[in-house]
């Protein structure tokens, strides 16, 4: 039996632009039953437009405007089981970004007359039904301007067919192949000398799950290459040269098993790393690793509080420049963290060498893009490190505690 698409929908569906009077008139709009998103979770939208919605692609591109002309974040909408037959609707859903909190404005790349406002990471807010106010008014209660706002007429809403449901236990589709890999930073302070400590770190998904290879062999989307950078480059000395940088391409299998509909997740990543710092003759160290994470959250609360574990084990398939580095640096890390994506998050990560040497690791962060950067996603970020293994020509060196502050970008 059809069933209706809800009601509470209209009151966010097709934001419009002032830039763009017509927009009704095109006939291609947005809705969405709730106007929360959660950072890092799947959320789902009906896109509503002209022609028959089974013609339409199965991706649709998209972009997320943050607010005071800020720039524009790229996503895919990837489409949910088959519309109904000679239908002008079809359910979508994306990845909202992990780092991105507060209200935006998700609009259509190839219609962009149709925008929907979403508000990610902020407290629950009630929206009047129809008759008890505006849906200028409702919008203007989420810090956008009434004036930006319009509202989709109720015929524009067709009552929706039975649509394919998702598996509550499917891995959800990450619509971009380029993603986030490990925290980026740049923070400084430290003493002996003071230096800034920067990491750079993305990953990217070879086979698209929708591409010949990908549909051929399935399993090969969870396939991706992955690189991260950290150097520590001293600021006290007259020629402020770069102390050491440790570049780690990787390539590795990842099973994403998370499920935002529970209270926990769990993804698993292994393949091989290699790990060097680029130089040559004595300064010159590398390692190459057959490596095992795993990547477990548990929802302490409903507001959003989470522990994360994330112990990763390696065995070494090389280490000639430096033999005795498993007493330093061991076969093994633990990395945990507690807090929430869009607020206070600390975040450790030890390890444990065979002869007993230990460094450690203390990472302090909170958001400032609401406050302080108006356009792009940031955190203010506190580290502390202490004993071996704080950049890799230094691996077998005793380090006092190291304080540094700065700002990331992924956390």
């Amino acid at each position: 039996m059809p069933r209706s698409f809800p009601l509470r929908a209209l009151l966010l569906a097709g934001v419009l632009s002032l830039s763009a009077p017509g927009a009704s008139a095109a006939g291609w709009l947005l809705a969405s039953s709730a106007p929360q998103v959660v950072p890092g979770q799947r959320f789902e939208v009906v896109v509503i437009g002209e022609g028959n919605a089974a013609n339409w692609p199965a991706r649709l591109p998209a972009s997320i405007e943050l607010p005071g002309g800020g720039p524009r974040i790229a996503l895919e909408l990837v489409a949910i089981g088959r519309p109904e037959a000679n239908g002008r609707q079809r359910r979508y859903f994306a990845r909202w970004p992990m780092e991105l909190t507060g209200v935006a404005t998700l609009a259509l790349a190839d219609h962009p007359s149709a925008r929907l406002l979403l508000d990610a990471g902020a407290a629950t807010r009630t929206v009047s039904a129809p008759g008890q106010g505006t849906a200028a008014g409702a919008a203007a209660g989420a810090s956008a301007p009434p004036a930006a706002v319009a509202v989709a007429p109720a015929a524009a809403v067709a009552p929706m067919g039975q649509v394919a449901e998702v598996p509550a236990d499917a891995a959800p589709v990450e619509p971009s192949a380029l993603g986030f890999h490990e925290p980026m930073y740049f923070l400084v302070g430290g003493r002996d000398p003071v230096s800034a400590r920067f990491q750079f770190s993305f990953r990217y998904r070879i086979f698209d799950d929708q591409g010949v290879v990908a549909e051929t062999i399935p399993v090969a989307s969870g396939l991706y290459f992955g690189f991260t950078q950290t150097s520590l480059w001293d600021l006290q000395s007259e020629s402020k040269p770069f102390r050491d940088s440790s570049f780690r391409p990787s390539l590795f299998y990842r099973w994403a098993l998370d499920d935002p509909g529970r209270r926990g997740s769990l993804a698993l990543s292994a393949g091989y790393e290699h790990e060097s710092n680029g130089k040559e003759d004595m300064p010159s160290r590398s390692i190459d690793t057959l490596f095992a994470r795993a990547e477990a959250r548990l929802r302490v609360d409903d507001s959003g509080v989470y522990l994360g574990i994330a112990p990763k084990l390696w065995t070494y398939l090389d280490r000639e420049d430096n033999p005795d580095i498993a007493r330093y640096r061991g076969h093994a890390e633990l990395g945990l963290r507690l807090g929430r994506d869009d607020a206070l998050m600390f975040s450790t990560l030890i390890r444990r060498g065979s002869a007993g040497k230990i460094g450690t690791q203390y990472d302090l962060s909170y958001p400032i893009r609401r406050s302080v950067f108006s356009g792009v996603g940031a955190f203010v970020h506190l580290q502390a490190f202490k004993g071996y293994g704080e950049t890799l020509l230094e691996y077998d060196q005793n380090k006092e505690t190291q304080y540094r502050l700065g700002i990331s970008l992924v956390r």
